[in-house]
Formats: structure tokens, C-alpha cells, sequence
């Protein structure tokens, strides 16, 4: 294929199994990659800097590729999925890159010949795969394509790895900071957080789902049956990895979420602090207002009716010591009421007050729950004494 730009860069390699040895060459175009399948028993063709819709007329012919197939190729809504075309199957997976960068790359599976088509250029997750074929490794001179293409998915899955590693320790992280003090900027970077995670899961629930789909076709064939169930393994395994990074990121979408409520929460909470602060203020003020209104008024003159504290010389202590009076009655109260103070050191301390009339009182109340327990374990009925001894022996 000829570069119809100059500042255009593509990489194609080729792998090809000869039966005793890996055969590694970079060739100039995806025609001479296509030219030299005939030399092996299967090869792969790893194709970079080019799209599918560029591809596909030079594949057409050397995989066989069907109509249907290249229509999904070209014009194929771009998102993670699996297509079964008889002999030939497409899987399309997102891959994120350690650099922080997600593309598509589209894998073209047949007997003979797997493609991978990789758009973007400058790195990818297969370089720990290609150096192995290059060091002829035993174990995948034995492989097939459908065991290569498990490889290279198993690669792509694993670069989600440190992502959904990250993203833990930073929810962890918010987690913490939440606990001890909520703050109004967290909001953001934990919504951040939870449209990436929902990012990531929408590239692995479709896959998942399109794989799952396609091993009851695969199952169903006639023909090429040992070809089947091998393609059909491969695509059960990728699916199982792609299952289980399906449920971390549904995990962790879930805390981003309970760490959303656990915000809005613990803000609800100092809300209603600050609100039943001032309350017990003004509740405490109010009897305070209406003494002082009361002597407030001043009323002169003689007359039975007149009042009496307004000649009497104790009556500014009285009306003090009224004052003060109310407000402590008011303060006991909500004390006893658990509405000021904390209630857990005040149970503490009636625990010791207990402690020091009736010994062993909070003992009882810490081990009854598992004596509870354990009492369950018992039988009311031992066969024997030494049951009964083992039973007195747990209560213990």
C-alpha cells in the first residue's frame, strides 16, 4: 500500500509459523505482507498507523473476507463488540495504552491468519508478545491462531489493570479524606472518577456481551468443528478476562457512587449540626427573652396589680437567678435527651457507675452476644458427658 502522503507513517509486521521456527519480517505494504502467506501454516499480520476501512480491499482477497464483513469494516459503528462471519470472526476491543492514551484495535480472526489493525501509531500493549516470537519460545511455536489471538486479548486486557489500580487507591484515598473531614472540592474528582469508570465499562460490557452471544454459533457448526470449538475456547477465555475486569470497574463505579451518597451524607449531617447548634441557642434564649420582657415592662403606680418585684431589693438577683436557672434546666435536658455531648461517653461512664454496684455488670453486657452465638453451636442434648464438657469448655 503506497503513501499518499509523505508525512504519513504506517508499520506492518509479519509473523509467520513455519512448523520449527518463528519467522519475523517487516514489510513495506499490507500486499507484500498478504503475498507471503502461502509460506506458512498460519501467520499473523500486525498492521499500524492505518484504519479498517483502508484495509479491507487488500484483505478482501487473501482472508476471504464476505460482503457483509467489509460493510461492517467500513461502516461499522466504532464500539467494543464481536462478529461471526463463518469462517472468518472480528472482535473489536479498546485498548488503553500506558501512556494514557485508549484506542480500538480490530482483530480478524481465520483459520490461517489473524490481522490485528491498530489506527494510531506510537506504542502498543503487544511488545511483550512480540519479543517472545522473536526469542522463538517453545510454548507458542506449538500455537495456533486462535491461541495467538488469546495472547494478544489477554494483553489488552492487562493494560486495564494499572488503570483500575489507580483509580482504587484513589477512591480509597477520598475514601479517607471524606471520614475525617467532607470538603465541597472532592465532589468533582470523585464525578471525575465515576465517568471514567462508566467510560471503561462501556468498553468491556458490549465485548462481553457479543462474546458470550457468539459461542452458541460457533457451538452450532457442522463443518471446520475442531476449528470451532478451538476459536470458541479462545473467545470463552477472553470473555472470562473480560468478565472479571467487568466486575472490578462495576465494584468501583458502585464505591465512587457510596463515596457520592457518603458526601452528601456527612454534609447533610454538619447541615443538621450547625442547624441543632442554634437551635438549643435560640431555645435557650427564649425563656431568657420573656423574663426579661416580662420585667421589662416597667409598670408604675399603687394597686394590687402593680408588680411587686419592682420595689423589692432582691429582685434583679431573683430575676438573674430565674435566668440561670431556666437555662441549666434547658441545658440538662438536652443533655439527657443525647442532643448535646456525646452519647457514647455518657454510656461509658453509667457502664462505671453500674460497675461499681453490681460487679462483673460490664462483663455481661460485652460477652452475651457471643455466648449467644456459641450457644447455638451446642447440642441441648449431649449423647454423652464428654459433649457436655466440650460445651462447657466453649461457653468458657
Amino acid at each position: 500500500m503506497s503513501h499518499t502522503n509523505p508525512h504519513d507513517w504506517q508499520r506492518v509486521e509479519l509473523f509467520g509459523w513455519t512448523g520449527s521456527s518463528i519467522v519475523n519480517r517487516r514489510c513495506e505494504s499490507i500486499e507484500e505482507a498478504t503475498s507471503s502467506l502461502r509460506e506458512f501454516q498460519f501467520a499473523w499480520i500486525d498492521i499500524e498507523g492505518v484504519s479498517s476501512a483502508e484495509c479491507v480491499s487488500e484483505l478482501e482477497t487473501a482472508m476471504s473476507i464476505p460482503p457483509l464483513a467489509s460493510d461492517t469494516l467500513i461502516d461499522g459503528v466504532r464500539r467494543p463488540g464481536a462478529d461471526d462471519f463463518d469462517d472468518l470472526t472480528i472482535v473489536t476491543m479498546r485498548c488503553h495504552l500506558p501512556s494514557g492514551v485508549s484506542e480500538f484495535i480490530d482483530f480478524l480472526l481465520t483459520t490461517k491468519v489473524l490481522v490485528t489493525i491498530q489506527e494510531k501509531i506510537g506504542g502498543d500493549v503487544f511488545d511483550s508478545i512480540r519479543e517472545r516470537m522473536r526469542a522463538q519460545s517453545r510454548h507458542l511455536l506449538r500455537a495456533d491462531a486462535n491461541m495467538v489471538f488469546l495472547l494478544l486479548a489477554r494483553a489488552v486486557c492487562d493494560g486495564y489493570k494499572p488503570v483500575l489500580s489507580a483509580y482504587s487507591e484513589s477512591l480509597e484515598k477520598f475514601e479517607r479524606v471524606l471520614v475525617r473531614r467532607p470538603d465541597s472540592s472532592m465532589l468533582d474528582r470523585i464525578h471525575e472518577h465515576r465517568r471514567q469508570l462508566l467510560f471503561l465499562r462501556q468498553g468491556l460490557a458490549p465485548l462481553h456481551a457479543a462474546l458470550g452471544s457468539m459461542q452458541g454459533a460457533l457451538g452450532s457448526r457442522g463443518q471446520h468443528a475442531k476449528d470451532a470449538w478451538n476459536r470458541m475456547a479462545a473467545l470463552r477465555e477472553v470473555q472470562d478476562e473480560v468478565g472479571a475486569l467487568l466486575d472490578v470497574v462495576e465494584f468501583q463505579t458502585d464505591s465512587a457512587q457510596h463515596l457520592l451518597d457518603l458526601y452528601l451524607n456527612a454534609a447533610g449531617m454538619r447541615l443538621n449540626e450547625i442547624v441543632r447548634v442554634l437551635t438549643i441557642i435560640s431555645v435557650i434564649f427564649m425563656p431568657l427573652t420573656l423574663i426579661a420582657g416580662i420585667y421589662g415592662m416597667n409598670f408604675g403606680g399603687e394597686g394590687p396589680f402593680q408588680m411587686p418585684e419592682l420595689r423589692w431589693q432582691y429582685g434583679y438577683p431573683f430575676a438573674l437567678g430565674l435566668m440561670v436557672t431556666c437555662a441549666s434546666g434547658l441545658l440538662y435536658f438536652f443533655w439527657q435527651r443525647g442532643w448535646i455531648g456525646d452519647p457514647l461517653t455518657r454510656k461509658k461512664a453509667n457502664q462505671s457507675v453500674a460497675e461499681r454496684f453490681v460487679p462483673g455488670a460490664a462483663e455481661i453486657g460485652s460477652t452475651w452476644p457471643m455466648s449467644l452465638i456459641l450457644s447455638r453451636r451446642q447440642t441441648k442434648h449431649p449423647r454423652d458427658g464428654h459433649s457436655g464438657k466440650f460445651a462447657r469448655k466453649i461457653t468458657e
